[in-house]
């Protein structure tokens, strides 16, 4: 019989030439394949921010419906008495107020509204905000500070000593004092302002931003010698009714993530981490997205409610 010749194959190997040629493939398609995946990261980031400002919404209407009014930007609490008068601080802002109508109710029952800020027990819960309070865009600088990416918005001016003619006013005056030395030519009854509701907002509620994002925001001095000098990152507090914390005004650099130090209404100006622009909310409950490219009249008219001028839909 014939005989059989087995014969194996040869153990051929990968030369290095090989290796390196699809180490080099991988990297391209990794190189390729990375800036979408960031792309689709970003575009999850902006519909979770986007839900969050609109979720706030729905929470101011729902409010309204129960109270018949919008609550105030500042609560205060009373801390003592003179000449028979009671003394008031300026409390918590006025975001907790809505926490039972997105549900945080656990939370809302838990606040002492009576106490401020910076006193327990609202000290320590005020520190980790709710969910609905951070755009997942936005670097939180201290995770236990009770930073915001939203603020209320209150016009046109200053929050500490203008009178509001924004959607969210001081309506208990826990800052008269301020609008008072501010105006001092100007009785004091004057400058006592009132809580408005929705019906107040004549311009329309489409056409009213309550709210908008409040990013982080770095403010450097060039100046050495100024007492501001490399101020670092800030961003807005929840829960903390002092200026710049928790509300907004169109009257800084919109957009403006990075400013000089001494640029005071810039400090309270609506931003975010968002390239091209920054999400506000409309009272009616909407969403837009707007633009950096924004023109300073048509920002004055959003946020203001009842200057009688409404916007055409270019600038969104």
């Amino acid at each position: 019989m014939p005989s059989t010749v087995r014969t194996s194959p040869r153990n051929r190997g990968f030369t290095l030439v090989e290796l390196l040629v699809v180490i080099a493939i991988i990297g391209i398609l990794v190189s390729l394949l990375l800036p979408a995946a960031q792309a689709a990261r970003e575009a999850a980031r902006r519909m979770t921010c986007s839900n969050n400002v609109k979720q706030l919404g729905l929470a101011l209407q729902m409010y309204h419906g129960t109270f018949k009014k919008i609550p105030p930007s500042t609560l205060k609490y009373v801390v003592g008495r003179r000449r028979g008068q009671p003394l008031y601080e300026a409390g918590l802002s006025g975001w907790p107020t809505l926490l039972p109508f997105h549900e945080e109710q656990a939370l809302y029952e838990r606040l002492d509204f009576n106490r401020g800020f910076g006193e327990e027990p609202n000290a320590d819960l005020v520190s980790n905000p709710p969910s609905v309070h951070l755009c997942p865009s936005m670097p939180v600088p201290n995770p236990e500070s009770g930073d915001s990416s939203y603020a209320m918005s209150t016009g046109t001016e200053y929050y500490r000593s203008e009178m509001h003619n924004g959607v969210f006013v001081d309506g208990l005056n826990a800052l008269h004092t301020w609008r008072v030395m501010a105006h001092s030519t100007v009785p004091q009854e004057e400058l006592l302002m009132s809580v408005i509701s929705l019906r107040d907002i004549t311009d329309g509620l489409s056409n009213t931003v309550f709210a908008g994002e409040y990013g982080l925001q770095e403010r450097q001095s060039t100046d050495p010698s100024s007492a501001f000098f490399s101020s670092g990152p800030a961003t807005a507090q929840w829960a903390v009714s002092y200026p710049y914390h928790s509300t907004a005004s169109s009257r800084g650099i919109f957009n403006g993530t990075r400013i000089e130090v001494l640029d005071f209404p810039s400090w309270e100006a609506f931003r975010s981490q968002h390239s091209g622009g920054a999400y506000l909310g409309l009272t009616d409950g909407s969403v837009r997205f707007l633009t950096g490219s924004v023109d300073a009249v048509t920002l004055d008219r959003l946020v203001q409610r009842n200057d009688n001028e409404t916007i055409s839909p270019l600038p969104w």
